[in-house]
């Protein structure tokens, strides 16, 4: 056999089986020696443009093909068949075979033999083995109708047709195999002998038997009797194989002739630019450059500019753009935006290099003036090198699907579809889903799930390396140590497919003469079957249609302002306006687009910013490079008054903007050209190898810089040293013109919070309703812009936060865990259609129970809804619950009888009105928790309060008076000690091997982030608890990761420890109206049972006014707790026993 190789493979990708990975199949296949691959996975070629790309890398002969499903009309019975791609015509046909059963949509997906008929040509055709047209399904039927089967089949491929028989010990696999050899010897067709193969090695079936469990959500004892799959289907050696077939030689002989036939090859790369939908007779370069213009020339007309500088500039992009064939990309991207805009779609001003593009701007692809910013072309297309443009878009979150929708309807649904992504088994995940499998209890994996640490991307290796408690685990007990290693067999495999959150694929023809395009089921939605990557590496042009928030938040806030004060035009406000200054001045950009972070507070105090372009600088030098260097600081301080010193005068007209700093890539380049000689173009190529620091190029640039520099009579000295300050600057430079779009949409937020704070925060709620971070700390700005939040109230909330007037704002019920989009604006309905809510009875009486269930009540009274129209406690209606929807029910059924509609008419017509004002009966710590645990975080009150005056009194500050110290003194840290309830926790990876317990603390008035490295949690771990009041001390610091408040703690102690820690003593005044023996007794008996304390008791008799103490023999100690305090003060009165601190 001159060569071998399994023809009949299925990898990972086979999302029903198979556990092969591409990497690890090219090694097997180099460490046997085998030059050739085939993958055939099912129903699909997700990989095919990764393992052909690997394939060619590693020099082994690449062999595309697919296992696809054939439906026999006559009886729906179904047999696999495997087609073998023999060139890029066949692999066209592949295409439109795999496209045609996807977009069927059938409750049987799978070819007829009409399709085969149509679309055979260059495919080689194999039977398919057990699950084939000879396989199982033979058994059942008489061997003339399978032979007139086969016949038929053959007769469509011709010599391209072979009878497939694999040895793999599988349930009748004798009996199948002999029909099989039949048919082929009286039909006179080869046979060709497979394997089946679904995994590397022997002892991996198993994991492919736990993968089929999870796919088919079965338990892996539920399968103990199958016969699908065998330990034999692994990737057996061509020795194997020989052993194996030596009695079918002809079948061994047949691989190396399909091997032989199969040399599929991609066609040569280049761009497949889309077909540009023209609404006129003109070509479209002509149309393009007149669409130019007009642009151009309806923003001339409202600018005192020079427009000379713009015409000249316009020219030479449209001639760059032209040239390259692009006119078509602009024109495409330039007509989805303005439907977008004519359609109350919100559009961003611009993302990335695009922004640089005059085209663009005139075009209304962008709003940035280029020329106005010093922006440049080159740096988003440049003629000296040949790339794609790729504008990325940025459009309304709610709103992006509208413009999809568009592009497919201009386009056609056969040229647009959305982009594939793939979900996999990560490390947590499988450790469930194997668990599952293996059909422990919920408990103990959900226990061994924790111990890996939450952080993204983290693998089990990673976790046992670094959690000593799974490590142990691991080693110790055998059920772990299964569990585990199974999960390692199948972590990182593909689970399922899924929509790539932002691409699309707009191709000149059909999609399927590039990829075949895939059905996901569960969405009924048709996507490509090739991921980001792999489409652009054909030449396809992806588009970005990006869903931005802050678009979201301008959208809704702007619509409410337009009810409430009337129309703005964000786009025309002032950006030199002072009270927008004065407020990131006063460091009160909570909410504000990219300024929002602790970081940037404290440089926005430092810088006092006072014009437009010191947000492009900040927006531009906030990243972990130029913080790591100081650049901030020396932006800052220069900007100040201190002196700069410019080494050569043509550097100051390019760097006055930014204080003397070399911060945007744009300035690289101008320098480049100013001093150096440099075209724009070359100076983009050299910005590129200073950035990915290539060093050869480096050199050759350092010396053709010096050599311009010369020519400009600059000494070799001073080029030498220009050119090291840009190659250090180089790394750390931001493109400039994402800095200037970036930094318009944080001015026009800053302006919405500044001049209509309530609709600003109202929007800016409603966006993060699930990200209670992002609620929490938006309540902490909007107390510090004193704006108050109404509690959740079920008469006056509604969907979204809305405003309640210039100064309050209502809460969203949709805020609420456990209230849905329906159930929230069903209540809204109601409310509106027939008045306000009497009572929870009522409320029980007149919604749809099915919309709003009782676990959506139960959610309404843990956040507080009921409390302003019910005169009992939320506990009382949580446990009454069942019977006021049954009265609910029943009141329902009554009315829709006709019973009551008097009395319901009247109830309409006067107490609906005006409802009565209840006294609100204030919650108790439980039902505190409760409210916690259906929003986030304490709102109504806050466990904390009750304590406040003793941490007042222990002189410990708040959260909020620690960041603002640190804020307001430009401090890097500080050490002390913080009191709060710990509200939820995660893991992070700090280093290789290393993950620190992060836990979002709370105290009422701000949140801070409190770290643990593995050591400090295990010692403290027994007594870390959430909703419980706990004591911190460590570092407090802002995190340069992700610019939050945080600490790195020392150590953890309870509010008991805390009292021992800080008072001085307990002082107990026994008043002479309250003195009686048994009462004195009962104190000491309290006092004895909590005697191993610290704290001295002193005891004192009152009468009248004048206070006696109580002499004892020795002193008296208490450890002090709630308890004790409690059944002291039932004694003595509250007002009688107080802690009095140091």
């Amino acid at each position: 056999m001159k060569y071998f190789t399994h023809l009949h493979l299925h990898t990972s990708y086979s999302l029903n089986s198979g556990t092969i990975k591409i990497d690890d199949l090219i090694n097997i296949a180099k460490k046997n020696n085998i030059s050739s691959l085939a993958m055939t996975d099912y129903l699909n070629i997700f990989g095919a443009v990764k393992f052909y790309n690997k394939c060619i890398r590693a020099r082994v002969k690449p062999i595309i093909g697919c296992e696809i499903p054939l439906v026999i009309e006559q009886n729906n019975r179904i047999d696999n068949i495997v087609l073998l791609c023999q060139n890029i015509n066949g692999y066209y046909n592949l295409n439109k075979i795999l496209s045609f059963i996807h977009k069927s949509r059938s409750s049987t997906l799978g070819a007829s033999l009409e399709l085969l008929k149509k679309y055979n040509t260059d495919l080689i055709c194999l039977s398919g083995a057990r699950n084939g047209l000879c396989g199982v399904n033979v058994l059942h039927t008489p061997i003339n109708v399978t032979r007139n089967r086969i016949e038929s089949i053959s007769k469509i491929f011709s010599d391209r047709f072979y009878i497939e028989i694999d040895r793999t010990n599988r349930a009748n696999e004798i009996e199948y195999n002999n029909v099989a050899l039949s048919c082929a010897k009286d039909l006179s067709l080869p046979i060709v002998a497979s394997n089946d193969v679904l995994f590397i090695n022997d002892t991996d079936y198993e994991a492919n038997e736990v993968k089929v469990s999870i796919i088919q959500k079965t338990k892996l004892e539920d399968r103990a009797n199958q016969d699908e799959y065998s330990p034999d289907q692994y990737f057996k050696s061509q020795d194997e194989m020989l052993s194996l077939f030596r009695d079918q030689t002809s079948a061994l002989q047949n691989i190396s002739n399909i091997i032989e036939r199969c040399n599929f090859k991609f066609p040569k790369f280049k761009y497949h630019l889309p077909t540009f939908s023209n609404p006129t007779k003109k070509d479209d370069d002509k149309y393009f450059r007149d669409l130019c213009y007009e642009g151009l020339d309806k923003y001339l007309k409202s600018k005192d500019s020079d427009s000379r500088k713009y015409t000249d500039r316009l020219d030479k992009e449209i001639s760059v753009i032209k040239k390259m064939g692009f006119a078509s990309y602009f024109l495409i991207v330039q007509e989805f935006i303005a439907w977008a805009k004519d359609n109350d779609v919100p559009v961003g001003p611009g993302r990335g290099s695009g922004a640089g593009s005059l085209v663009a701007f005139v075009l209304g692809i962008t709003n940035i003036d280029p020329l106005k910013y010093n922006l440049l072309f080159e740096r988003f297309l440049n003629p000296e090198r040949i790339s794609m443009p790729d504008f990325d878009i940025d459009f309304c979150m709610n709103k992006r699907q509208k413009v999809i929708d568009h592009i497919i309807n201009t386009y056609g649904q056969d040229k647009v579809s959305q982009i594939i992504t793939y979900n996999t088994l990560s490390a947590r995940a499988v450790i469930r889903d194997v668990g599952r499998v293996l059909d422990y209890s919920y408990g103990f994996v959900d226990y061994i799930a924790k111990l890996i640490p939450n952080t993204l991307g983290i693998t089990i290796d990673d976790a046992l390396k670094v959690s000593k408690e799974l490590k142990s685990e691991y080693k110790t007990r055998d059920d772990v140590k299964l569990l585990i290693d199974l999960a390692k067999k199948i972590e990182g495999l593909p689970r399922g497919a899924g929509t790539h959150a932002a691409g699309i694929v707009i191709s000149p023809t059909d999609i399927t003469d590039f990829m075949p395009i895939y059905s996901l089921e569960d969405k009924n939605e048709l996507i490509t079957q090739f991921d980001k990557d792999d489409i652009e590496s054909l030449g396809l042009v992806k588009f970005d249609i990006l869903g931005l928030t802050t678009l979201t938040i301008l959208d809704e806030a702007l619509r409410m302002i337009s009810h409430n004060h009337g129309n703005i035009n964000i786009d025309s406000i002032s950006l030199d306006d002072g009270k927008v200054f004065n407020l990131l001045k006063n460091k009160m950009t909570t909410g504000i687009f990219q300024l929002e972070s602790l970081g940037m507070k404290k440089y926005m105090a430092q810088l006092q910013p006072d014009r437009f372009e010191d947000i492009v600088a900040l927006v531009a030098l906030y990243r972990p490079g130029p913080l790591g260097t100081n650049m901030v600081d020396d932006f800052i301080a220069n900007k100040h008054g201190a002196e700069i010193k410019y080494e050569h005068p043509l550097l100051e007209n390019i760097l006055s903007e930014t204080n003397g700093l070399i911060l945007y890539q744009e300035q690289v380049m101008e320098i480049a050209k100013s001093l150096g000689n440099y075209t724009l173009g070359d100076a983009d190529l050299l910005r590129r190898a200073m950035g990915k620091k290539k060093q050869k190029e480096m050199e050759n640039h350092r010396s053709r810089f010096i050599d311009g520099c010369s020519k400009n009579k600059i000494s070799e000295d001073i080029a030498r040293s220009i050119f090291d300050k840009m190659e250090k600057f180089a790394g750390y430079g931001f493109n400039k013109s994402h800095s200037v779009a970036y930094a318009l949409l944080s001015y026009q937020t800053a302006y919405l919070k500044a001049y209509y704070p309530t609709e600003f925060f109202s929007a800016a709620l409603s966006s993060d309703m699930d990200n209670t971070s992002k609620i929490i700390n938006l309540l902490a700005a909007c107390n510090e812009s004193d704006i108050k939040i109404n509690p959740p109230n079920i008469n006056s909330s509604t969907y979204n936060f809305k405003p309640s007037d210039d100064k309050s704002i209502n809460y969203g019920l949709c805020a609420i865990k456990g209230v849905g989009e329906n159930a929230a604006k069903h209540i809204t309905e109601v409310r509106l259609k027939d008045g306000l809510f009497i009572d929870i009875s009522d409320f029980c009486s007149r919604i749809n129970l099915s919309t709003v269930n009782s676990g959506t009540i139960e959610s309404l009274i843990s956040s507080g809804c009921f409390d302003s129209i019910s005169e009992e406690s939320r506990t009382y209606n949580s446990e009454n619950l069942n019977r006021l929807i049954s009265q609910g029910l029943k009141t329902q059924l009554d009315l829709a009888s006709g019973q009551n509609e008097l009395f319901a008419s009247q109830v309409n017509a006067t107490t609906r009105m005006k409802v009565k004002k209840i006294s609100i009966i204030p919650p108790s710590n439980d039902e505190l928790i409760r409210e916690r645990k259906v929003l986030g975080y304490y709102l109504s009150s806050h466990p904390i309060i009750k304590y406040k005056k003793e941490l007042i009194e222990m002189k410990l500050k708040d959260i909020l008076q620690v960041k603002n110290y640190i804020v307001n003194n430009t401090l890097t840290k500080i050490t002390t000690t913080i009191s709060g309830v710990i509200l939820d926790s995660r893991s992070q990876k700090i280093g290789k091997n290393k993950y620190i317990n992060i836990f979002k603390v709370d105290d009422g008035s701000q949140c801070i982030n409190i770290s643990f490295f593995e050591e400090k949690y295990l010692k403290y771990k027994n007594i870390i608890r959430e909703d419980t009041i706990l004591f911190f001390n460590g570092e407090v610091f802002i995190d340069d990761y992700d610019s939050q408040l945080s600490m790195r703690v020392e150590s953890v102690f309870t509010l008991d420890t805390a009292r021992e820690k800080y008072s001085k003593y307990l002082k107990i005044v026994l008043s002479s109206d309250h003195v009686s023996k048994e009462k004195i007794y009962n104190i000491k008996e309290i006092i004895s049972r909590n005697n191993t304390g610290k704290t001295k008791v002193i005891l004192s008799y009152k009468n009248r006014d004048v206070i006696v103490p109580v002499s004892s023999k020795e002193d008296i100690y208490v450890n002090i707790n709630d308890n004790l305090l409690s059944e002291i003060r039932s004694i003595a009165g509250n007002e009688n026993v107080e802690i009095k601190y140091q």
